[in-house]
């Protein structure tokens, strides 16, 4: 009996120990976690709302949050259920919460993260709608979180190449639909003035010529812009 009472309280310390331990590592580490990912979506924010042509920003330089407060001062939709759309066409998500800038002529930048199911999991983007007169244009794109994909085919999903063929893309596109070129039915072309005209007359984002063998993942990518465009244009009072 003596045996048993000391085996447990030696384990009962080195329980307590270990949690004790675990429990110091977590207080110091994790407002570092915290704090690098803040980083990375302010810095993705900040991408999206770069004008892909001119290299310029949108909105003024002092208007990019630098701080979890300026971001949330942003916020012009959000739910406490980390979801504020599922597309039941597209089978994508807008994530909460979803934010808005205002360009240096006037024009409003809302600017959303959403998911749609790749081959592994969820690929996440946040990307920047900016309103025009006839729609939403998509600015830009960036893909923040692929990590289940398989590498060196979806995985490639990260990469600034790829995830530049996705935008811009004006009204005339996203109200069509955005279609990987396999999709659509498109076989891939060489000419980069022919890939834009397909972007941006056709809503046709061609892929196949640089993630060979990979579908689900680009798939996820143009479902969850379709599912933000959806959700700009049914739920967003202008």
């Amino acid at each position: 009996m003596r045996e048993v009472v000391k085996t447990g309280l030696i384990l009962f310390i080195f329980t307590l120990a270990a949690g004790l331990i675990l429990g110091l590592v977590y207080s110091i580490t994790s407002p570092q976690i915290a704090n690098a990912e803040l980083n990375f979506k302010l810095s993705s924010i900040k991408e999206v709302m770069t004008d892909p042509v001119t290299g310029e920003l949108l909105i003024p330089q002092k208007d990019i949050p630098k701080t979890l407060e300026e971001l949330n001062q942003k916020v012009f939709m959000s739910d406490d259920s980390g979801v504020l759309y599922t597309s039941s066409r597209y089978g994508g998500k807008v994530h909460s919460p979803a934010y808005l800038f205002t360009s240096r002529d006037g024009k409003k930048i809302y600017v959303l993260e959403g998911s749609a199911i790749g081959y592994g999991g969820s690929v996440v983007c946040v990307a920047a709608f900016v309103k025009e007169e006839d729609g939403f244009k998509l600015n830009a794109l960036r893909v923040t979180s692929y990590s289940q994909e398989t590498p060196g085919l979806g995985a490639k999903i990260g990469e600034k190449e790829v995830m530049e063929r996705f935008y811009p893309v004006p009204p005339e596109a996203l109200e069509k639909g955005l279609k990987v070129n396999k999709d659509a039915g498109v076989v891939p072309v060489e000419d980069p003035e022919k890939m834009k005209y397909l972007r941006e007359h056709e809503g046709v984002i061609q892929t196949s010529d640089i993630m060979t063998g990979a579908t689900l993942t680009p798939r996820a990518v143009v479902n969850t812009i379709n599912t933000m465009y959806e959700f700009l244009r049914g739920e967003v009072n202008e």
